[in-house]
């Protein structure tokens, strides 16, 4: 077997967790849990041989910044959690990547986060949990993703620097949204259309590169302040904000089938009487 076929890796699984706890706050998007597996397809829709498949199982959970009171005039926002399924397709040419993605799942009590919570808070927080009085109802909620990143190499390895312009556009129950989103990468990194940076397969290349990031989102409807579009009957829903600015640094590395990453997001206040919010960002990648 040569030695670039044993490089060839077309599978991956990653488990990602945020969590805003090392940020010492405890609010809003409080957690995020997520299992992705990811697949290099060798037959696609086109010849270039440069698609991917993913499917990610996720639980979401988002409380007040008040979590120790039952008086819904002292929270900001609602109790809801997230659980769901998420399909998605991605292609590149040179420089170029095409994304759409398919997202199913239920908020409210049915997605478990108040469960999850409590057990992680009394397990490692040691703390008293947040009370999750007044959650939202059950939801089903049907999601569209779709993104163009369109992406420029400035200078070449080994301290390498990219640019990139990536709008996303979501519709569906949950989130609809227009998002445009700038991104600058520097480091020892792959082509686009093999490099970690946008969670691409193929080689095994050692990588390593930081990155930042600053993106507006244009929103129509948040369900999971707002409640259902059509309708909603929860005890609490809030307006969200219109205009919402998202800030992140990333760092990222490649080493052999290993991939790691730490990031820190922060975004400006998601809706009226609430204030920025950030978190981090732990991910382990393995691929095979």
């Amino acid at each position: 077997m040569d030695k670039d076929s044993v490089k060839i890796v077309r599978h991956q699984l990653e488990l990602r967790h945020d969590n805003d706890f090392l940020t010492f706050t405890d609010r809003y998007y409080s957690s995020g849990l997520f299992l992705t597996y990811r697949q290099q397809l060798q037959k696609g829709i086109f010849s270039s041989g440069k698609e991917q498949l993913k499917f990610s199982v996720r639980q979401e959970i988002y409380t007040p910044s008040d979590i120790k009171s039952r008086d819904i005039a002292d929270l900001d926002r609602p109790y809801v959690g997230f659980l769901g399924i998420q399909a998605g397709w991605s292609h590149i040419k040179n420089s170029n990547l095409l994304e759409t993605d398919l997202l199913i799942g239920v908020a409210g009590p049915a997605s478990g986060a108040s469960g999850f919570q409590k057990w992680y808070h009394n397990t490692f927080v040691v703390s008293d949990p947040p009370v999750w009085g007044n959650q939202m109802e059950n939801s089903v909620h049907t999601n569209i993703y779709t993104s163009y990143l369109k992406e420029w190499q400035l200078s070449p390895n080994p301290f390498s620097v990219h640019m990139s312009l990536k709008p996303h556009i979501a519709f569906g129950t949950r989130d609809i949204y227009v998002h445009p989103e700038f991104m600058a990468t520097f480091g020892r990194r792959d082509p686009l259309s093999s490099s970690m940076v946008q969670n691409r397969l193929g080689t095994l290349d050692r990588e390593i590169f930081f990155s930042l990031m600053a993106g507006h989102r244009f929103v129509h409807h948040n369900a999971l302040l707002e409640g259902k579009i059509w309708g909603d009957d929860s005890d609490l829903v809030v307006e969200a904000d219109r205009n919402v600015w998202y800030f992140g640094f990333d760092f990222k590395h490649r080493f052999g089938k290993n991939n790691y990453w730490a990031g820190y997001r922060i975004n400006t206040p998601e809706s009226s009487g609430t204030k920025s919010h950030r978190y981090i960002v732990l991910s382990y990648a393995r691929s095979f």
